[in-house]
């Protein structure tokens, strides 16, 4: 279960935190050709704008969510194999799977947040972006709910040995 919320909760913040993603760089961001160190006003804001406009323009020419969903599917088929998943367990596991997988986010809701190629410069009305967030927050809500009945379905499937076999060791601390 602590895994079906980490997985959300990393969904959810992708989701949340794509449109700020930036390099992360010790030092300052150089100020584009034309203007001082100084008197670039957004180097002041800690971020590199022309890299951010790159890498948001990139997302949106290209983002699908395809890649993700298959790279999800290919660890959970690993996964499947490694716990060793029976005929008559495979009910539950494809219920399953198909909730986490449904946890990508879509192209359209990954465009309202950091917005369409097309979008005019002054961005979407009044509160629009944190609009779009509700809307896809509440949608994952009703996903995760779903993934949560999925979990305990497949839970009561499994062997004791299985459940062994699909604990995931936590990370060491540094």
């Amino acid at each position: 279960m602590r895994r079906a919320y980490l997985i959300a909760l990393l969904a959810t913040a992708l989701l949340v935190t794509l449109p700020l993603a930036v390099r992360a760089d010790d030092a300052a961001p150089m100020a584009p050709a034309g203007y001082a160190d100084g008197d670039w006003p957004v180097a002041e804001a800690g971020f590199d704008r022309p890299y951010l406009e790159g890498r948001l323009a990139a997302v949106r020419h290209t983002y699908t969510g395809a890649l993700l969903r298959f790279r999800l599917a290919s660890a959970l088929s690993a996964q499947e194999t490694a716990i060793g998943i029976r005929p008559e367990q495979e009910a539950a596991w494809r219920a399953y799977t198909n909730a986490l997988i449904a946890l990508v986010p879509k192209r359209d809701a990954v465009l309202s947040l950091i917005g369409a190629p097309d979008e005019k410069l002054e961005g979407p009305e009044a509160f629009g972006r944190a609009e779009a967030l509700a809307d896809a927050l509440k949608d994952y809500a009703a996903k995760a709910e779903t993934l949560k009945g999925a979990i305990t379905a497949l839970r009561a499937t499994l062997t004791p040995e299985q459940l062994e076999a699909a604990r995931v060791p936590r990370l060491a601390r540094g």
